[in-house]
């Protein structure tokens, strides 16, 4: 698989697997809604400004459309597409987020 960040939802279910670690990238943000990921990954990112700025410009224009979706996502999406990661997820509403508003993400549904 290309390079990726691994969305909450997916970390949960690898940990569920039983993997011995995440193959990829895992946001802070990951580790505050999950703890125990902090024994399985292997790589760490931290939000830069341009990841809540993004995350922001996409929020306005989700409201705008009437589907929001939780912050904390949005800054994970963003924090993969600024750094031309793929997403791993199983939550849908990013896909909401790439056919909408933010067409270069690179989703992946599939651990």
């Amino acid at each position: 698989m290309e390079e990726a960040l691994y969305d909450t939802s997916a970390v949960i279910e690898l940990v569920a697997r039983r993997r011995s670690t995440v193959p990829g990238y895992v946001s802070i943000l990951t580790v505050v809604e999950y703890p125990p990921v902090v024994r399985y990954a292997r790589t760490i990112l931290y939000p830069e400004k341009r990841d809540y700025a993004l995350a922001v410009k996409w929020q306005v224009e989700l409201r705008k459309r009437g589907s929001p979706i939780p912050a904390v996502d949005l800054v994970i999406a963003a924090q993969a597409y600024n750094r031309s990661l793929a997403l791993v997820t199983l939550d849908r509403h990013f896909q909401v987020l790439r056919d909408t508003v933010a067409p270069g993400l690179r989703l992946v549904d599939r651990l």
